[in-house]
């Protein structure tokens, strides 16, 4: 695989390693997510660790450059890409008989990571689809490695002639952690910054947190720092151009969360705000917020979560007639699954691709004579989807679609 891989359309995510080294001793090392080195004269800080896969390489990097010992582990959240390679780094460690690390993390990370382990299978499918992981692969870390200590909104670290302050954020995650290097003007985001429109609203995963990430955004913003490393992606250089970069993706979120909260209050439901939300020319064209993984309309979704309840305004989903009982009485008005098909096919043909996917829904909830022809339709269907849609989150739930009808076909 090269950098534009398809899991999406600029070099978000990187495959091969690639070391970035700056003058004062900070170092990124750019892989599917980045690691960040701080090396001083005391010993080294590690903030964020990859995957368990990463483990040997982040080692092999780091002893190019230094045989210092590793004093800190810093998970930046406890996503699977960010916290799992913590294994080889101690391992290194025992060999070289120096200290072991120590692990600090925020306070929430511990029952994050007792939930994956809870529900490892579930994790471990939408992880699949979610990436178009292979059946052969792990989908999902099964070991992990707690921290040895957690801290609430901050905590202050002194490590040879620098200070690692860390920031606790509710954005991706609720154990969100971003650390500043006051004397080195660097502060390292971890997934509060990840060249795409932010991962808020993603469809497989819990909550997350819009305006709050909007405001670690500014804070970062209001420190000024001349280097920025993200979770993903390249470094951004320049306190001007940081400024930018953040502050147009925190007036993005504030845009969307104002508007969520709006319309709310006017007595807006769930459907007609998810179809009538503004998202302007300025944050669609912008370089910062680029639909490649996260999605203004994901970002819509996550807000109606954490603002609204379920219900939608209509009673007649309080308790709904299960789908096969109404799509056969749909069928049944209709003349049967014949003319639904058609009417899908008709809909495919004038690129009502949305419309055509609801009502072979119809036929394949209501029907069992006209199956294969709407599955087959349904593939054809997801296949123009999937390659017109940037994100790769989307894309993939396409291309999930498709493989388990292709299995359906097949039996």
């Amino acid at each position: 695989m090269n950098e534009e891989t398809s899991l999406g359309s600029m070099p978000l995510f990187s495959w091969t390693e690639k070391t970035h080294h700056f003058e004062d001793g900070t170092h990124m090392l750019q892989l599917f997510s980045n690691i960040c080195m701080v090396e001083t004269s005391e010993g080294v800080a590690l903030f964020d660790v990859g995957l368990p896969f990463h483990g040997d390489q982040i080692v092999k990097e780091l002893r190019e450059f230094t045989d210092n010992p590793v004093l800190y582990i810093i998970y930046g959240h406890g996503h699977a890409d960010h916290a799992f390679g913590t294994e080889a780094i101690l391992e290194d460690a025992r060999e070289r008989n120096h200290p072991r690390p120590k692990i600090v993390a925020h306070k929430n990370l511990p029952r994050r990571f007792d939930r994956y382990q809870r529900m490892l299978p579930y994790h471990e499918r939408i992880n699949r689809i979610q990436f178009g992981i292979p059946e052969n692969i792990p989908a999902f870390p099964w070991n992990y490695i707690y921290p040895d200590e957690v801290f609430d909104d901050r905590l202050v670290i002194p490590l040879g002639e620098i200070t690692l302050e860390l920031h606790h954020a509710r954005g991706e995650t609720d154990d969100h952690v971003w650390m500043w290097i006051p004397e080195r003007k660097t502060v390292c985001v971890s997934d509060l910054w990840v060249w795409s429109c932010p991962n808020v609203g993603n469809p497989f995963k819990v909550q997350r947190y819009a305006l709050e990430w909007a405001e670690a955004l500014e804070e970062i913003i209001a420190l000024s720092p001349s280097l920025m490393l993200p979770g993903h992606g390249s470094p951004l250089e320049g306190s001007e151009k940081i400024h930018e970069a953040c502050s147009t993706v925190a007036r993005a979120l504030r845009h969307l969360d104002d508007q969520v909260v709006d319309m709310l209050n006017q007595g807006m439901w769930q459907e007609e705000i998810l179809h009538s939300f503004q998202w302007p020319e300025e944050f669609a064209s912008s370089p910062y917020l680029a639909p490649i993984y996260g999605h203004p309309y994901f970002v819509v979704q996550a807000l109606l979560r954490q603002y609204h309840g379920w219900y939608d305004g209509n009673p007649s989903h309080l308790f709904p007639a299960p789908s096969a009982e109404i799509a056969s009485a749909v069928l049944e008005l209709a003349g049967g699954a014949q003319r639904i098909l058609k009417k899908a096919m008709e809909a495919e043909k004038n690129g009502e691709y949305k419309l055509a996917l609801h009502l072979l829904d119809f036929a394949l909830d209501g029907d069992t004579q006209h199956r294969e022809d709407a599955l087959r339709l349904k593939v054809s269907i997801l296949e123009k989807l999937a390659e017109k849609e940037r994100s790769l989150i989307a894309r993939n739930i396409y291309l999930g679609g498709i493989r388990e009808i292709s299995k359906q076909l097949e039996q």
